[in-house]
């Protein structure tokens, strides 16, 4: 009869089914009518059930049959993209970034596609200033990447050395895309960046609250757009709040002669000093050079970072305490929204023995 005709057909559509891989796809609708000797129309009507039951997947390109279990599997979204510095002794940071990237990567079933370039930041040495590419090298790095591996990935997070010159270049092609840290505001990027002018006024009320009666912002290296967007804010928080006659200028500390000359200027300086550092490593450097020219640390002189990662709060330094791991979630989160999403996140002061 037609329904014990059609329900053993079920049947052996089904063993079939449980038989093959899940990574395989199930033969052909003709393949399987010759198979079974039915019309391939038959077959498709059958599969088509079998597929609104969830029994079986269809690939949405392909259009092939799969057993169930292979959605899993196959119907995943291209991988995220993190174009970021190597992971390096003084790369802290860029772990905890990467930490709340994957964390929010495997909670949305994303995989990642861990990408460097040796001439993106070259640091090897973590007392020696890092070596940043210049915007021509980064258009050639990024397009290289694009050329090659672009095709493939299902989004970009972008480390915040990557320049809006060499950005601009490619932002069709870099979508959808995020940018870390540094405030970027080319069109079609989203951007999960920290609030600079907060953390700012936050660091200066601390610092005048103690007593401090000299700030000297530190310029840990050149050619980072954080540090100086850091620094642009410190500036201009100062001038907000009134107190830009306690600043110095800038001064810099990107090497061992250059922090020792830095710390020399504190001691010669009658007032109680305050060095404000956008870079932990480069801050516990100055502490630890203020402890060997015999300065007391904070009854002479002080000691701020302002990036504030878990190293600064390991080592005891008084620091604007940045959620990296939050930023890196969003950022995976970011590149599903449309417009591009724009957060920014606040600090929080946590006060170590430096100050």
């Amino acid at each position: 009869m037609p329904s014990r005709s059609g329900a053993t057909l079920a049947d052996r559509v089904a063993r079939l089914v449980a038989d093959s891989p899940e990574d395989r796809a199930l033969p052909t609708t003709r393949e399987m009518g010759d198979r079974l000797g039915v019309a391939n129309t038959t077959v498709y009507r059958l599969l088509h059930r079998l597929a609104t039951a969830g029994v079986i997947w269809q690939h949405p390109t392909s259009g092939r049959y799969y057993p169930a279990a292979a959605r899993a599997l196959l119907d995943r979204p291209k991988p995220v993209a993190c174009l970021t510095r190597r992971l390096e002794l003084a790369s802290e940071q860029y772990r905890e970034l990467l930490e709340g990237v994957s964390a929010r990567c495997g909670s949305l079933h994303r995989t990642m596609l861990l990408w460097h370039d040796d001439l993106l930041v070259n640091h090897p040495e973590t007392a020696s200033a890092p070596v940043f590419a210049s915007a021509a090298q980064q258009r050639l790095i990024l397009g290289g990447f694009l050329d090659r591996h672009g095709g493939s990935a299902g989004g970009f997070v972008l480390d915040h050395v990557w320049s809006d010159e060499a950005l601009r270049v490619f932002g069709e092609r870099l979508q959808p895309a995020a940018v870390l840290y540094r405030t970027c505001r080319l069109p079609g990027f989203a951007n999960i960046r920290a609030d600079f002018r907060l953390g700012s006024l936050m660091a200066l009320t601390h610092l005048l609250a103690r007593g401090f009666e000299r700030i000297m912002p530190v310029v840990p290296f050149g050619g980072d757009p954080a540090v100086a967007e850091s620094l642009a804010a410190f500036e201009n928080a100062a001038d907000e709040a009134g107190c830009r006659s306690r600043l110095t200028r800038a001064i810099p500390a990107s090497s061992a002669a250059e922090r020792a000359a830095l710390i020399e200027n504190v001691r010669r300086e009658p007032k109680r000093t305050a060095l404000v550092c956008a870079e932990d490593n480069v801050a516990l450097f100055l502490s630890s050079a203020a402890r060997e020219a015999g300065l007391k640390c904070p009854e002479r002189v002080g000691i701020f970072s302002t990036m504030g990662t878990d190293f600064a709060a390991r080592a005891g330094l008084t620091h604007l305490r940045h959620d990296f791991r939050l930023m890196g979630r969003l950022a995976v989160e970011a590149l599903g929204s449309d417009p591009p999403t724009q957060h920014t996140l606040h600090p929080q002061l946590a006060v170590g023995a430096t100050t």
